[in-house]
């Protein structure tokens, strides 16, 4: 038998025969690859690398699905970096920190604290450190916003399996186990990334993009140069609209008492803001096209 590449890692999908949506084993392997090569990606810009996985389909089993693929190092960091392997340097560095993030995954069912994130960025820059390949040791930590979106990214593959199926990522390094358990939702991810929100309101008009006529969704404005997204609170005039009491033509704007929370991350970025239409005031008439009349 002949010696596997250093850098091979092989995804593996375990399923239960004669159940379920047969495609979804090939669904599933398609996000795993794809959230491996963005998680690929952001963890090497720890070290100023550029990588790209490519998928090298090995064979399928009568039990399971397996993928062979190697991460390619296409670009080394622009930075003067040590003597060496550099590529080979960069490709274990890769390794260890996927599995480090996915050993972490498995290790809870649920992200309790911003805390726990903030460890794993930690570990994974500590690797980074470890890989010694900068003269000047200045290695950029991934962020806790990208790091739970490639575990999301991640979870949404998993969502596609069975509950008996299983995923593993075998490498070199090690063998992890994918965990299917572990959710990480949108409000989750703004809750950690966000230091403080700071909400206002006050008068203002919204051209209306997308009406909702159950009253249960949010409506789609216009705001300025950009559009947004806002349901409205206003329970006596929503009634009316849908009672055609109140009009709604294509290209009129409401006049509205609008709620603006804006949400500041740990580098004083606006991350997200979330509007309410807690009062209409009235509808403000498009302009109309009126057809002459043809002789």
């Amino acid at each position: 038998m002949t010696d596997q590449p250093s850098d091979l890692i092989e995804i593996r999908i375990e399923f239960e025969r004669g159940i379920g949506d047969p495609t979804r084993v090939f669904r599933a392997m398609a996000g795993l690859i794809e959230s491996t090569q963005l998680l690929d990606s952001h963890l090497a810009l720890s070290i100023g690398a550029n990588v790209q996985t490519t998928l090298v389909l090995q064979d399928v089993e009568a039990a399971s699905l397996k993928a062979k693929l190697r991460t390619i190092v296409e670009e080394i960091p622009e930075e003067a970096v040590k003597e060496g392997e550099i590529k080979k340097i960069i490709g274990h560095f890769l390794l260890k920190a996927k599995h480090k993030v996915l050993d972490w995954c498995g290790e809870r069912d649920a992200i309790k604290s911003r805390e726990e994130v903030k460890q794993l960025e930690a570990e994974i820059h500590r690797l980074a450190q470890e890989s010694d390949i900068k003269l000047l040791p200045a290695y950029a930590p991934v962020e806790i916003s990208t790091l739970l979106s490639d575990i999301n990214a991640v979870n949404d593959a998993l969502g596609c399996l069975e509950a008996r199926d299983q995923a593993t990522f075998m490498s070199p390094v090690g063998t992890s186990s994918y965990n299917p358990a572990l959710t990480v939702s949108e409000g989750m991810v703004r809750e950690f990334v966000t230091r403080e929100t700071i909400a206002s309101k006050g008068e203002r008009i919204l051209k209306v993009k997308k009406p909702d006529y159950l009253g249960n969704s949010k409506w789609g404005f216009k705001y300025g140069a950009h559009m947004i997204e806002a349901k409205i609170l206003d329970a006596g005039w929503l009634l009316r609209f849908q009672n055609s009491q109140e009009p709604v033509l294509p290209g009129d704007s409401l006049r509205v008492v609008l709620r603006e929370a804006v949400s500041y991350g740990y580098d004083n970025e606006i991350v997200h803001t979330d509007y309410e239409v807690l009062e209409v005031i009235g509808v403000i008439q498009g302009l109309r096209v009126v057809q002459g009349s043809m002789l």
